[in-house]
C-alpha cells in the first residue's frame, strides 16, 4: 500500500483522474456532493469508451445546496450508466463525501478528499486529497477492509438513496429538488462576481488580500461549446424575427448593445483562447476581434457590461456607438518570455455594426499574424486586469493551444475556444 497527497493547485486532481480514466480500469466509482455541467462533460468521452469495453461505472452523487442540476441528471441518464442520487429529507444533513475509486487487474486505487466534481473541484480551487494505492497481490485484504468502511458512500442504500432513472428524474424536476443550470449559474456567479473597481475616488477600499496563478485547466469539450454557441445563435435569430415582425431595427432602436444581458453567463473560465486575424500591414489597423458568443458565454470574464461606458461618436456624419473599457494588460510572447510589456488596452463593443474589438500594438509589435493564438486571462493584480500571451505558428505553445481553439467563428477562418 502506497500513500500520497494531491495538493491542488499544485497538481490538478482533474487531469490526475483523466489519467487514470486512459488506463482502462475495469471499475470505477465516483462519489461527490456536487457535481458542474461542464466538469462531468470533460470526462464523457473516457466513461463511455470504458463502458463501451465493459467497465463496471457508477456515480453516486448529491443534490443538496442546489450544487447539481436538471441538466448534469439528465446528461447521465444518456450515459446508460449506474447513477444512485444520495439526500436526507430534513435540513442539515448534507450529502457531502468526494470519493474516486478505480480497480485494475491487480492493482487498485482510492482518492479521498475535499474535491467535488466541479472546475473549482477539479481545477481551481485550493483542495487537498489523498490518494491510497493498493498493489491487489499483497494488498487485497486492506483494499476490501477499505471498501467494506466506505461502503455508505460507494454503495449506498436505504430511504436516502435512490437509483437515477427517467421515472426518478421526472419526479425530481417536479419537486423542484435540483435546479436548473441556469438557476445554478446564477448562485455561482453571484458568488465568484469579481469586485468592481476598487479606488479611493469611489470610496472603497485597496483589495486586502492577493493573487496566484494557477495552471489553466484543459479546454472545454467543444461538445459543451457547440451547445451553448448553438442556444447563443438561436436566441439571436428568434429576436431578428420578432424585431422584423415588429418592424423594428435593432440596430436602432436597441437601448443596449447586441449582447442578451438578461441571459446568465453559463461559463466562468480560466482562459479564452483564440487564433489572430491579420495584424501585419501598412493599412491594417490590427485590431482583433472577438466573437461576440464568447463574449455573452463569459460575460463576467470580459467585464461585460459593468466595467463598460457608452460613447456617441458622429463621425462621418454617422450616429456611432460604442461601448469602451481601457484596463491595464500585460503582454508578451512565448518567444520572449522576459520582454513583458504593460499597457492600456481599449476593449469596446462597436454597436453599430455588432463587434467586439480590442488593440494590442504589443502583439503586433511581437510578430503576431493571421493564424497565431494568443491565450487572455483575467489575472485581476494590481498593476494589469488582464494577462496577453502571444504563440506563434510554429512554437510548441501553439502546438498545444490550438486544440482549445474549437469553436469556427462565423464568416472567418478563425477559431475560439475557452478552459
Amino acid at each position: 500500500m502506497n500513500i500520497q497527497y494531491i495538493i491542488q493547485p499544485d497538481q490538478q486532481l482533474g487531469n490526475l483522474l483523466a489519467d487514470r480514466l486512459d488506463t482502462s480500469p475495469k471499475r470505477v466509482v465516483f462519489v461527490s456532493a456536487f457535481v458542474g455541467l461542464h466538469t462531468i462533460m470533460r470526462i464523457k468521452e473516457q466513461t463511455l469508451d470504458l463502458k463501451g469495453s465493459g467497465s463496471d461505472i457508477q456515480f453516486v452523487l448529491g443534490i443538496d445546496l442546489g450544487g447539481t442540476s436538471q441538466e448534469v441528471l439528465r446528461e447521465l441518464l444518456q450515459w446508460n450508466v449506474r447513477v444512485l442520487i444520495v439526500k436526507h429529507r430534513r435540513p442539515g444533513h448534507t450529502f457531502h463525501p468526494k470519493i474516486y475509486l478505480f480497480e485494475w487487474e491487480n492493482n487498485a486505487e482510492i482518492i479521498i478528499g475535499s474535491n467535488n466534481i466541479t472546475e473549482g473541484g477539479f481545477f481551481n480551487n485550493y483542495e487537498v486529497a489523498v490518494a491510497i494505492e493498493y498493489d491487489l497481490q499483497n494488498d487485497a485484504t486492506g483494499f476490501n477492509a477499505t471498501q467494506r468502511q466506505l461502503e455508505r458512500f460507494i454503495n449506498p442504500a436505504g430511504p436516502t438513496a435512490y437509483m437515477l432513472d427517467e421515472a426518478f428524474y421526472k419526479k425530481l424536476v417536479a419537486n423542484k429538488e435540483i435546479p436548473t443550470e441556469e438557476e445554478a449559474a446564477k448562485r455561482r456567479n453571484t458568488a465568484n462576481k469579481l469586485p468592481g473597481k476598487q479606488t479611493k475616488a469611489s470610496g472603497m477600499q485597496p483589495p486586502i488580500f492577493g493573487v496566484e496563478d494557477f495552471e489553466p485547466p484543459p479546454a472545454l469539450p467543444s461538445e459543451l461549446l457547440d451547445r451553448l454557441v448553438k442556444g447563443i445563435r438561436s436566441r439571436r435569430r428568434k429576436a431578428r424575427k420578432k424585431a422584423r415582425a415588429t418592424g423594428t431595427s435593432r440596430t436602432t432602436a436597441a437601448q443596449q448593445p447586441p449582447i442578451d444581458d438578461n441571459t446568465t453567463d453559463p461559463l466562468a473560465p480560466t482562459a479564452f483562447y483564440m487564433t489572430l486575424p491579420t495584424l501585419q500591414g501598412g493599412s491594417i489597423p490590427g485590431e482583433a476581434r472577438i466573437p461576440l458568443e464568447a463574449i455573452e458565454l463569459a460575460k463576467e470574464f470580459w467585464g461585460w457590461p459593468d466595467e463598460y461606458s457608452k460613447d456617441i461618436s458622429p463621425r462621418a456624419g454617422r450616429r456611432r456607438v460604442y461601448w469602451n473599457w481601457k484596463p491595464a494588460w500585460r503582454v508578451w510572447s512565448v518567444e520572449a518570455p522576459s520582454s513583458v510589456a504593460v499597457q492600456e488596452v481599449r476593449m469596446y463593443m462597436y454597436e453599430n455594426s455588432s463587434d467586439f474589438r480590442f488593440y494590442v500594438r504589443s502583439l503586433v509589435n511581437a510578430g503576431g499574424n493571421l493564424g497565431d493564438v494568443v491565450r487572455i486571462r483575467r489575472i485581476a493584480q494590481p498593476n494589469a486586469e488582464y494577462e496577453c500571451v502571444l504563440a506563434r505558428v510554429g512554437t510548441s505553445e501553439y502546438a498545444d493551444w490550438i486544440n482549445y481553439c474549437t469553436q469556427p467563428v462565423r464568416n472567418s477562418t478563425r477559431r475560439f475556444g475557452y478552459a
